[in-house]
């Protein structure tokens, strides 16, 4: 009846000695009151073996308590104990708010989500799943750009760039670094040599380039490079002036402040290249 999170046997038997002493009474009588031998009721109260559901229904019914409490604690107990689980307890750790989050999602106003609700009252873990995919990126993001820029400011291999390219380089390898986290999954908050590994192949195949191309698989890597070049720049000035007026655009006589402005746009392009996944690029340009 359990998914990938277990009860844990001596936390239940805890939770069961808790009602007990509430309840002032002998192991004896406890047993009693549940249909048990005092052997079998210590052995759950002790943390030998687990109590079965038909027990912890009973313990509930008179105690008050949820069935889930008996096995997992509080909610946001049991959201936090199954996150960690999942290898996302460096994030729950530092972002305690993520558990809060998920609760609420579970519980909508007064009423909780029942279509999401397991055999014990509490959120499946489906659920939990899907709106921890929610919450977590941009903590995931923020989290690797932090590093990519210190990685970045400290590179030796990148001793030779200019401050420009250096801010080039950050756009490109934090792009480069959350295309590889989003594509495998593989990276989870906290794994911190994991994404110093990323960032530094990616700083080690660049410094071998030599030359900054951003991925133009998307309008937007595609601008970052055209306007990094007067002549293309050029270009898709005329592009656009034949479009607009049918009248091409040539820097021959002027224009190199036209040429300008259009390149001053660069940087928020290549801002606009690092914050956005691939998927909501695929969405702006491929529907």
């Amino acid at each position: 009846m359990f998914g990938l999170l277990q009860p844990n046997k001596e936390k239940v038997g805890r939770r069961l000695k808790q009602i007990k002493d509430e309840m002032n009474i002998s192991f004896t009588e406890f047993g009693s009151r549940l249909g048990l031998k005092k052997p079998t009721i210590s052995s759950y109260v002790q943390g030998y073996n687990l109590a079965p559901i038909d027990v912890i229904e009973k313990v509930a019914k008179i105690s008050g308590r949820s069935v889930g409490w008996f096995y997992f604690g509080e909610i946001e107990e049991y959201i936090a104990d199954y996150l960690t689980l999942t290898g996302q307890g460096e994030l729950v750790k530092e972002y305690p708010d993520v558990v809060k989050q998920i609760k609420e999602e579970f519980f909508s106003g007064d009423f909780k989500n029942s279509g999401w609700e397991n055999e014990v009252g509490y959120p499946m873990e489906e659920f939990i799943d899907d709106c921890f995919a929610d919450f977590s990126p941009s903590i995931l993001d923020r989290y690797i750009g932090k590093i990519v820029t210190q990685q970045i400011d400290k590179s030796e291999k990148l001793k030779n760039f200019s401050d420009k390219e250096k801010g080039e380089a950050l756009a490109f390898v934090y792009q480069e670094v959350m295309d590889f986290v989003e594509m495998s999954g593989e990276v989870k908050y906290g794994e911190e040599e994991k994404v110093i590994g990323l960032v530094e192949d990616s700083i080690s195949n660049l410094a071998k380039r030599g030359k900054i191309e951003f991925s133009e698989e998307y309008l937007v890597g595609r601008l970052v490079n055209i306007l990094d070049d007067d002549v293309e720049t050029a270009k898709i000035i005329s592009t656009l002036s034949l479009n607009l007026t049918g009248k091409a655009f040539s820097p021959l006589f002027g224009g190199k402040e036209l040429i300008e402005i259009f390149q001053a746009m660069r940087p928020a392009l290549m801002k606009l290249y690092s914050e956005k996944s691939r998927d909501e690029l695929y969405d702006w340009f491929e529907k």
